[in-house]
C-alpha cells in the first residue's frame, strides 16, 4: 500500500510539472505576439514620419486644393487704415506635377483693421524630398480688390513663405506655414509723386488643409 502511494504521488508530481511547463510555454508563446504586434503597430505609425517613407503621390502629379485661415500682424507702419492686421481665409486650386512644382489659382476674403480685401492670385508653390512630411516654399501673388473704393483699397501684393505638410489620410494633409506678405498701393504705379504710405508689411501664420492624390 505504501508502494502504490509513493507511485501515485509520483505520477501527480510529473503531470503538474508538465502541465506547468505547457502554461509557461503557452503565456511566453502569447507574449511573443503581443511584442511582435506592439512592434508592428510602432513601425508603422513611424512610416509616416520617417525620411524614408514611400512619397505621398506615386502617380507623378495631380489636381490639388489648398484652403488656409490665417492672421498677420502689421511691422513697421501700423496707423493707416489696412496696415494693423489681417485675418481671413484663402482657397486655391491648381496642379501639382511630379518634380514638386505646383502652380494654381486662388481668391479669398480678408479682413483689416478698416476694411477688407478680395484677394485673386496665383500659388506657386516648390514641396521639398519625397517623405511624407514634407517641406515647402510657396509664392502666392496677385491683385487685392475692394468693391466700397476700389481706386483707393486695392492693392497690388506678394506673399512669399515657408511651411510643411503632414499627412491625415492618404489625400489629405494638414497645411502650416509663416510668411511675409508686402501690399502695394496701386496708385504710385500711376502717380510717380506720390508720397502717401505706399506698402504695408505683415507676418502672417497660416493653418489649411491641403486636398489631392
Amino acid at each position: 500500500m505504501k508502494r502504490f502511494a509513493v507511485i501515485a504521488a509520483l505520477f501527480f508530481q510529473v503531470i503538474f510539472s508538465a502541465s506547468g511547463q505547457v502554461v509557461t510555454e503557452r503565456c511566453w508563446h502569447l507574449d511573443r505576439l503581443q511584442f511582435l504586434a506592439q512592434r508592428q503597430d510602432f513601425w508603422r505609425s513611424h512610416k509616416i514620419f520617417t525620411t524614408a517613407a514611400q512619397p505621398y503621390d506615386r502617380t507623378g502629379g495631380g489636381l490639388y486644393s489648398l484652403t488656409e485661415a490665417q492672421y498677420g500682424f502689421g511691422l513697421a507702419i501700423i496707423e493707416p487704415p489696412f496696415a494693423h492686421h489681417v485675418t481671413g481665409v484663402t482657397t486655391a486650386l491648381g496642379w501639382r506635377f511630379g518634380s514638386g512644382f505646383a502652380i494654381g489659382g486662388g481668391t479669398g476674403y480678408l479682413k483689416y483693421n478698416d476694411g477688407y480685401t478680395v484677394p485673386l492670385y496665383a500659388d506657386l508653390r516648390y514641396f521639398i524630398g519625397s517623405q511624407r512630411v514634407k517641406f515647402f516654399v510657396a509664392m502666392p501673388a496677385g491683385f487685392m480688390m475692394n468693391f466700397d473704393n476700389f481706386r483707393d483699397y486695392s492693392r497690388v501684393f506678394a506673399n512669399p513663405g515657408l511651411g510643411l505638410i503632414v499627412p491625415v489620410t492618404r489625400s489629405t494633409h494638414l497645411s502650416f506655414s509663416a510668411g511675409f506678405l508686402t501690399q502695394v498701393d496701386r496708385e504710385i504705379f500711376d502717380d510717380p509723386s506720390f508720397n502717401g504710405p505706399w506698402h504695408d508689411s505683415f507676418i502672417n501664420l497660416k493653418l489649411g488643409l491641403l486636398f489631392g492624390k
